[in-house]
């Protein structure tokens, strides 16, 4: 199914509704589309020569506007199993690990392009944006290795080309990323201004009690929402050399256990390494604190801050209402504070201004 046929999919069944400015962007989509369909044919990808090149796509604009739901439009119309669908950071941390795993050979950074070239005909980014100088110095050579060997890469991000590392260290020495990545994609600018994420989320809630079978379903619907369709993640989720557990996960979204997250040996610091990794967290089955103790407050209080602070919107289910959940407890002056930004955390300006 092509992208425009997707798209106009979704606008019958309801589930989105048809924009101009998505349109207008979809279009670009759908010439990249027609070129790696083409390509596919024509060749084979029997990988007997070096594939001819297809430009690719970069598209930009604000949060929560449609990007993922143009790159859902192009990816799963592909045709051909030879594509690959990551988030921008676990695809650097997985071509770290395979430079490890090549260290001590001559040039490992073509050792691991090879391999790539070999599996995928498109790379697709969701969320591409630079931060880490290490990944800053790589991503040059990266993607030079890799379109030379004919891959086509589609991203999305929040950020324009000349925008991104900006202020970052030895910025200079990233300047023929950006080059390469104006060359070897368009670069089109999602200039929508409404935030369906953040209409999503306003009209489904954050915040359900009692923790019942209704409740769960509604999260549940809301989460499918806003995940689009991305693949969930089954693998072990390690953080600070701990396994965490967790209900679902896809690479922006995850669902966690009250039980789970707000019991030792977690920290604020694995608060942290979430709140760095997910644009939105779920949690299910808060329990009255009464009952669970001061630990389990102080890491409730904690996993609270970290989130409020960073801005991760949070859609959670409670046995009781917001204001029950601290009682009983003495001594945690916090609690008034967690309580409060709960609280806030439910409101329409908040979820403007931090989604």
């Amino acid at each position: 199914m092509q992208p425009l046929q997707y798209y106009q999919q979704q606008c019958q069944n309801g589930l989105i509704k048809s924009d101009p400015e998505q349109l207008a962007a979809l279009e670009a989509f759908q010439v990249v589309y027609q070129d790696l369909q083409r390509h596919h044919k024509s060749s084979g990808l029997l990988r007997l020569r070096r594939p001819k090149p297809v430009r690719g796509l970069y598209i930009w604009g604000g949060v929560g506007i449609g990007k993922t739901l143009l790159m859902d439009c192009f990816f799963n119309g592909l045709s051909f199993p030879q594509k690959l669908r990551i988030h921008f950071h676990a695809f650097m941390r997985m071509v770290h690990q395979a430079l490890k795993a090549h260290y001590g050979k001559p040039d490992p950074l073509q050792i691991v392009s090879k391999s790539l070239a070999k599996k995928y005909r498109v790379i697709c980014f969701d969320e591409f944006i630079v931060t880490d100088i290490v990944d800053a110095m790589l991503l040059g050579r990266l993607l030079k290795s890799l379109t030379d060997m004919g891959v086509c890469f589609v991203t999305t991000s929040n950020t324009e080309p000349d925008e991104l590392y900006k202020n970052g260290l030895q910025r200079t020495s990233f300047l023929p990323a950006i080059a390469l990545i104006k060359k070897q994609m368009q670069v089109v600018h999602l200039s929508s201004t409404l935030d369906y994420r953040l209409q999503q989320i306003k009209k489904a809630g954050v915040f359900f009690t009692p923790d019942s079978a209704h409740a769960r379903d509604c999260m549940e619907k809301e989460f499918q929402l806003l995940v689009h369709g991305h693949p969930l993640l089954n693998e072990p989720l390690i953080i600070h050399g701990r396994q965490v557990g967790f209900i679902k996960r896809t690479d922006s979204i995850i669902w966690f256990d009250f039980n789970e997250i707000c019991h030792i040996p977690r920290s604020q610091l694995d608060y942290l390494s979430i709140a760095e990794t997910y644009q939105v967290v779920f949690i299910s089955g808060v329990l009255p604190l009464a009952s669970k103790g001061r630990d389990v407050a102080l890491l409730l209080i904690r996993l609270i801050d970290v989130l409020y602070d960073a801005r991760t919107p949070l859609i959670f289910s409670s046995a009781c209402a917001i204001n029950e959940i601290f009682k009983g407890l003495s001594g945690l002056p916090d609690s008034a504070r967690a309580e409060s930004r709960l609280m806030e955390m439910q409101s329409e300006k908040y979820l403007t201004a931090h989604i």
